[in-house]
């Protein structure tokens, strides 16, 4: 069961009233790049460019806050003993970023990687344009069927209003240095750029600078977490509810059961019936994908994987719904080793 808890969180089932239900299920997956999940005894040193040191704090806090399951993922140098080192050595922030360095600064406060970097961009700037706007320009009075008057335009005009658009832009290039051997095994360029407009029109005020800033910032952060450690994803995964090549009318009537267990968020009792329907009706494609998807919920890949290439083959015709099925759960198949090496190591 170590495998359902490493790879699903939870599911729920979202149900429309045209279409069938579909299941919401998060899953967890391995960090984008596999090298800086490997360090889990780091230290962040203050980046280099304006305000760096106070964004390395940043990057620190979302170290920290890294949890899987009910576990801290990263454990962190104390950042009073990094800054009196570092002080000490009297180095400065450029000095820091260059790997060596860092790498002599890991191996004196015990870490096993060292975080380090550049900011790159952090501007505002303001653009201005206009919008086309419609509006009436002439009424005439018109009567209803019991003699009421009432005005209707006759002759609309157009016009145009000034606007501004604000850009904010943050962009920072982060570094992780292995202390054993002073090689950089992580870097990107991570940027977010965010757009805010206001025409004079408008009752809203334009959004301050330094709130698009954070909200640009705050997007890098969370590229940066998914870059490190493995994160959790939502996917969202419809249900078949045909019974088309169902001859059993007791299959028929399971399947419908399932389908409305699952509308009513019970996955489990949906699970139960599908199975049943399958001693009835082995070659039914809608009981085949369910019960794969009743699988992939669970984690159970594998299972979930056969049962879809089944289903595939009871089709005359590419299915989306099965192709999807099929990329989606290889895919997590290639990831779990990975995966695993990154939650056990």
């Amino acid at each position: 069961m170590r495998t359902v808890r490493l790879f699903l969180l939870s599911f729920v089932v979202l149900a429309a009233s045209c279409a069938p239900p579909a299941v919401k299920t998060t899953m967890l997956v391995p960090a984008r790049h596999h090298e800086a999940s490997r360090l889990r005894e780091v230290a962040v040193l203050p980046f280099d460019g304006k305000g760096g040191q106070e964004f390395a704090a940043e990057i620190e806090g979302t170290i920290a806050g890294i949890n899987i399951g009910d576990k801290q993922y990263f454990n962190l140098v104390d950042r009073v003993r990094l800054e009196k080192l570092i002080s000490e050595m009297k180095l400065s922030q450029s000095a820091l970023v260059d790997s060596n360095t860092a790498a002599r600064v890991g191996r004196l406060v015990g870490a096993k990687g060292i975080y380090t970097g550049i900011i790159t961009a952090s501007d505002v700037s303001d653009s201005a344009y206009r919008e086309e706007r419609t509006r009436c320009a002439q009424t005439v009075t018109k009567h209803d069927k019991k003699g009421r008057a009432y005005e209707e335009c006759a002759k609309y005009e157009k016009y145009a209003v000034h606007c501004t658009k604000r850009t904010a832009v943050f962009a920072f290039t982060p570094r992780l240095v292995e202390v054993e051997t002073g090689m950089v095994v992580y870097s990107s360029n991570i940027g977010k750029s965010v757009e805010r407009s206001v025409c004079s029109d408008s009752q809203k005020p334009l959004p301050g600078e330094r709130e698009l800033i954070e909200q640009a910032k705050q997007y890098g952060k969370e590229i940066f977490r998914t870059d490190i450690a493995p994160y959790y994803v939502t996917v969202e995964i419809e249900l078949m509810d045909s019974d088309d090549g169902i001859i059993s009318d007791t299959a028929k009537a399971k399947l419908a059961q399932g389908i409305d267990f699952a509308k009513n968020s019970r996955l489990d009792r949906a699970c139960e019936l599908w199975g049943e329907a399958r001693i009835l009706a082995p070659d039914a494609l809608s009981v085949l994908y369910n019960l794969g998807i009743c699988s992939e919920v669970t984690g159970e890949f594998e299972q979930a994987l056969e049962l879809y290439r089944k289903a595939d083959r009871m089709l005359m015709k590419p299915d989306d719904k099965v192709n999807a099925a099929l990329a989606r759960v290889q895919k997590r198949i290639q990831e779990q080793k990975k995966l695993k090496e990154q939650i056990l190591n």
